[in-house]
């Protein structure tokens, strides 16, 4: 009589732990968005010599305006990670920052359309307010 009561509690437990495991997956931490905000800068074929100190990502690259080569300054000024309506990508991470060339703030536009850093910067979906979604399968950022 004891194993037909024992059996059914251990099935009732053996139940509970796998709800637990299977629940929602833990959202991809904060230092990892950053981390993939810098490897995305640095995939990009226009940056050169990309160094990292603290908040700034510090590199050459082409000078605003179609001006000569200029030495450029990201500072990440916040990266969030939010939750996202879609099962494959379930949370998107939005990284704003500031970026300077040979000192001087480049600002978005007033509309904040476009990013006003030369196409060479922003064409791996990268600007000063930009955001990835994490591709769940991959278990990565994807910034394109």
């Amino acid at each position: 009589m004891k194993n037909r009561v024992l059996q059914p509690a251990a099935v009732i437990a053996a139940l509970i732990m796998a709800g637990c495991g299977s629940g929602a997956p833990a959202a991809p931490g904060v230092d990892g968005l950053r981390e993939s905000f810098a490897q995305q800068l640095q995939s990009n074929r226009a940056v050169k010599d990309l160094e990292r100190s603290g908040e700034d990502l510090l590199f050459s690259g082409p000078g605003p305006e179609g001006g000569p080569e200029a030495k450029w300054r990201i500072h990440i000024d916040s990266a969030v990670v939010e939750s996202w309506a879609d099962p494959d990508y379930p949370y998107r991470g939005v990284v704003k920052s500031s970026w300077y060339a040979n000192g001087q703030i480049i600002r978005p536009s007033a509309s904040g359309k476009d990013s006003n850093l030369p196409p060479q910067l922003d064409s791996n979906g990268l600007a000063q307010e930009c955001w990835g979604l994490w591709d769940k399968a991959a278990g990565k950022w994807g910034w394109e």
